[in-house]
């Protein structure tokens, strides 16, 4: 766990481009190639379909065509919680783990990430916990500790999941809900307007479909040529 939170991880590699010479803007959102200064190599990092808007007609029609094509997969709705006292596992392990994946049996999870893929909520999602304040007390103000959980949606998700997550984790550490003092939600539309790359929620970018994961984000001899000189994903 990085002590402070993932914003920790964030700003140490920002200091050490600061300190090679590099220079970060933000708050300058790009929306054309001709939003960006000269440079002898430019990387993308969007969604192919990103990609595309982006670089407009100079983007060859197959690498456009691959980039309209590219799939997204199941989205991720989460929620954050104020826990007084933690979460009470039934499992006395769970309760010093940073993190918890909460599938049930094999055939559990394999239901569930079917139905998911399949565009329909399972009545038992599989979901993860992180529940870092273990390793970093510091996120603890007195007895309230600060947990978040996600479950696996469908793609573009619309209904609220909130339930069925808590339920999930009750299934693990029953009465759950008389601890949670407080809660936000982030349904996958909330994701997508956090993170446009977040398309219909999906916060790992792409469909981990067997011929994707090896060959995205197109097949050819150097996939992240974008077919600009100089511009790549």
């Amino acid at each position: 766990m990085a002590r402070g939170g993932s914003r920790a991880i964030t700003d140490a590699l920002a200091a050490r481009l600061v300190e090679l010479g590099g220079t970060i803007e933000t708050r300058s959102p790009v929306r054309s190639l001709r939003d960006l200064p000269p440079a002898r190599t430019v990387l993308l990092d969007l969604t192919p379909r990103a990609a595309a808007a982006v670089c407009g007609t100079r983007l060859p029609a197959p690498v456009r065509r691959a980039y309209t094509r590219y799939r997204h997969g199941p989205a991720a709705y989460k929620i954050d919680l104020a826990v007084e006292g933690g979460i009470p596992w039934r499992a006395e392990v769970c309760r010093s783990a940073g993190t918890v994946h909460l599938g049930g049996t094999a055939e559990e999870v394999a239901d569930a990430e079917k139905t998911v893929a399949s565009g329909r909520m399972p009545r038992r999602p599989f979901v993860l916990v992180c529940q870092q304040y273990v390793a970093d007390p510091a996120r603890s103000v007195g007895d309230a500790h600060l947990v978040w959980a996600y479950a696996h949606v469908p793609h573009g998700y619309d209904d609220d999941a909130t339930a069925a997550i808590l339920d999930r984790i009750e299934q693990y550490a029953p009465k759950v809900r008389d601890h949670v003092i407080a809660l936000t939600a982030r349904s996958p539309a909330d994701l997508e307007a956090y993170n446009p790359n977040y398309i219909g929620g999906d916060v790992l970018t792409g469909a981990n479909s067997p011929a994707q994961t090896a060959f995205r984000p197109r097949l050819a001899p150097d996939p992240y040529a974008t077919g600009i000189p100089g511009i790549y994903l």
